[in-house]
């Protein structure tokens, strides 16, 4: 079964962007990071962001950006979650990768994502810069070299389910453990550049059994962040977390904190009324109790069973990325 909400045995996530800034300003891009943004998070907001997490029940940091690599206080970030027991990961263009920069990283990470978006035409054109993906292949030595676990995370749109073929055997090839294939965003840039691009359910559908078809061949780990409807229908009781819900972490397995310290449950796509509060305010640990004692832990899981009942008992058989799936059904959810 794929990424989805609740017991899928996926450790629970935080997810931090501590900053926007980044070498680069793809066009897929949902944060609407680039090279012109200003500003990042104090680690030491972020450390105490860390601490309380894991008291509440997460067990793993994935840092994103913008690039996490222009972020000053990467090291400081990824040393904090270690000393509070997380595993560490980061996502990265890996433009930056370079001997000097890596060895300083690569004791603190338990796992990398570089990002790989199709053959060296494609990548270059989503990434605005030409040579971006052989530059990108040549410092996966770097990594690879440290010793540092790794893997591709490659962006899927309604038009390049057949370029994942050409990812996973790159993947082979370099030595990647796996690819993660994460549907479009419309968000940010990419609501900007690419509105029409995001998959439908029979593109996702055609990831799923393509990813199933390439990891059997190529004896690479392919996931694919979507369920079939079929999934859904059978696995309730993960997808739809019991209410009344007491904890926060049972019904938002991963927590993002976006460049602005703002703390949004489940996916950066929830609606604005069911965001806990800015980390400026209060830590998270005050955040999560006053955002439970209000409700919104129902509120989300509701929508959580909205969209089950929608989907399950709908004429549609293809398959869903459930995160946007609940989030759409979070839009109207009032403050």
């Amino acid at each position: 079964m794929s990424e989805a909400c609740g017991a899928t045995g996926v450790a629970p996530v935080l997810q931090l962007h501590p900053t926007r800034r980044c070498n680069l300003a793809c066009a897929h891009c949902y944060t609407v990071s680039g090279p012109d943004a200003r500003g990042e998070l104090p680690v030491s907001l972020l450390a105490a962001c860390v601490e309380d997490a894991y008291a509440l029940g997460y067990r793993q940091l994935a840092v994103s950006g913008g690039e996490p690599l222009v972020y000053g206080g990467l090291a400081a970030l990824l040393a904090a979650a270690r000393d509070a027991g997380m595993l560490t990961s980061i996502t990265t263009n890996g433009l930056l990768a370079t001997p000097s920069r890596w060895a300083p990283l690569a004791p603190l990470l338990d796992v990398v994502a570089v990002s790989i978006d199709g053959r060296p035409a494609e990548h270059d054109a989503i990434r605005g810069r030409d040579g971006a993906f052989a530059r990108t292949v040549r410092n996966l030595a770097t990594i690879r070299d440290a010793g540092v676990p790794f893997g591709f995370i490659h962006t899927l749109t309604q038009y390049n389910v057949d370029g994942l073929e050409f990812v996973v055997r790159l993947a082979a090839e370099c030595g990647a453990r796996s690819v993660q294939v994460h549907p479009l965003t419309v968000h940010g840039r990419a609501a900007e550049t690419m509105p029409d691009a995001r998959p439908d359910g029979l593109e996702l559908l055609a990831a799923v059994y393509e990813a199933m078809r390439l990891g059997e061949s190529l004896g690479v780990r392919v996931h694919v962040d979507a369920i079939t409807v079929d999934q859904v229908a059978t696995y309730r009781d993960r997808l739809v977390p019991s209410r009344p819900v007491t904890r926060l972490v049972e019904v938002a397995p991963v927590l993002a904190v976006d460049a602005a310290a703002t703390v949004v449950p489940f996916t950066h796509e929830v609606g604005g009324a069911l965001a806990l509060g800015s980390l400026y305010d209060a830590r998270l640990s005050t955040l999560a109790r006053v955002w439970l004692d209000a409700g919104r832990g129902d509120a989300l899981a509701e929508a959580c069973d909205r969209a089950w009942t929608e989907i399950a008992l709908g004429a549609d058989r293809t398959a869903v990325y459930w995160y946007d799936a609940v989030a759409a059904r979070t839009e109207n959810v009032a403050a």
